[in-house]
């Protein structure tokens, strides 16, 4: 036996001894494996068998390893899969699964304020169903793209289902928008504006980075009739940020129908200096306006236009004329 393995072993002994548990081991046990170089060393043989598809070989030399060595050595190589993102064949993939169904041996106990944790000393098993995870995840961002690229995607059919998977399919969606190509892009947004709103639709969520990345005034203005809640008010607020933006300022004026959202649109577009001539266009027919022109009217005053509200011509209009003069005077 190499001599790194057989001090390491000798260690296991000594350190076991006096426990309560024979599976109970010393965190400084368990770093010492953690770093023997012999142990390192079976670790990258393994990895090469992994790599080579040489799945007999790996589980013969690891199964040959005696404990608690073979438990430190699968719990790096899992862990090295993780750290590396190593791609693995189905072969590998299987061997990966099957860690789960291997439980974890020993324990170490860390202290705490007040309080003792035990905790598995090489929990492999948690490392490989989180790989196993992330692998899941990835092959449905790959489906996702090719699916849209394709234009085999149906929104209303990949967003619906198990609770957790649509949670996981949705984070793909909002990660994924602005890596497909236009035509792919478009292909998704008809889905949404080309159907009626009493039929389906995606959560708010997704309707405010489509609109972001499409830049669709149509998938805005369905937005808009959507119920108002942290998404869409974030949405009103950047826009508001990069006013004024011809695209964004018109995307507020379509907000003001919204009857959450419109007294912040229209104070998003009172805030501009100078007044762009759209905006004095469309914010004078709210003045005019019985229920919004008195909002809107104070808005203006309140964000220094009094001088353009002193300019308009209120003799023939009575509506406006009393907007107007309660705003200026409140001034």
């Amino acid at each position: 036996m190499q001599q790194g393995l057989l001090a390491s072993i000798l260690l296991s002994a000594s350190l076991l001894v006096g426990h309560v548990s024979a599976s109970e081991v010393q965190p400084n046990f368990v770093h010492s494996l953690l770093v023997d170089q012999q142990l390192n060393k079976k670790v990258d043989e393994l990895h090469q068998y992994l790599i080579d598809g040489d799945i007999i070989t790996l589980n013969f030399s690891l199964n040959r390893l005696s404990m608690p060595q073979q438990e430190a050595v699968r719990f790096m190589l899992v862990k090295q899969i993780e750290q590396q993102q190593l791609i693995l064949d189905p072969k590998g993939t299987i061997w990966l699964r099957e860690q789960l169904a291997i439980h974890p041996t020993y324990t170490i106990k860390q202290a705490g304020n007040g309080y003792v944790v035990t905790k598995l000393a090489f929990d492999y098993s948690s490392i490989a169903s989180r790989v196993l995870n992330q692998m899941s995840k990835d092959q449905q961002v790959l489906d996702f793209i090719l699916a849209a690229e394709e234009h085999k995607l149906v929104l209303s059919e990949w967003l619906v289902g198990e609770p957790h998977q649509v949670r996981v399919r949705q984070s793909i969606v909002l990660a994924e928008l602005d890596s497909l190509t236009p035509e792919a892009l478009n292909y998704l947004v008809s889905q949404i504006t080309d159907g009626s709103l009493s039929v389906w639709l995606p959560t708010t969520e997704v309707m405010v980075r489509l609109a972001q990345i499409s830049q669709n005034s149509d998938v805005y203005k369905i937005l808009w009739k959507m119920r108002t809640d942290q998404y869409s008010v974030a949405e009103l607020g950047r826009l508001s940020n990069i006013a004024p933006d011809p695209f964004a300022i018109q995307q507020l004026m379509s907000a003001t129908n919204n009857p959450s959202l419109k007294q912040s649109a229209f104070a998003s577009l009172a805030q501009l200096h100078p007044l762009p001539q759209d905006v004095q266009q469309f914010l004078l027919a709210k003045i005019d306006h019985i229920q919004d022109g008195g909002a809107v009217a104070m808005h203006l005053a309140n964000y220094g236009h009094q001088s353009w509200l002193e300019s308009l011509p209120i003799t023939r209009n009575k509506v406006r004329k009393q907007h107007v003069r309660l705003a200026l005077s409140q001034r």
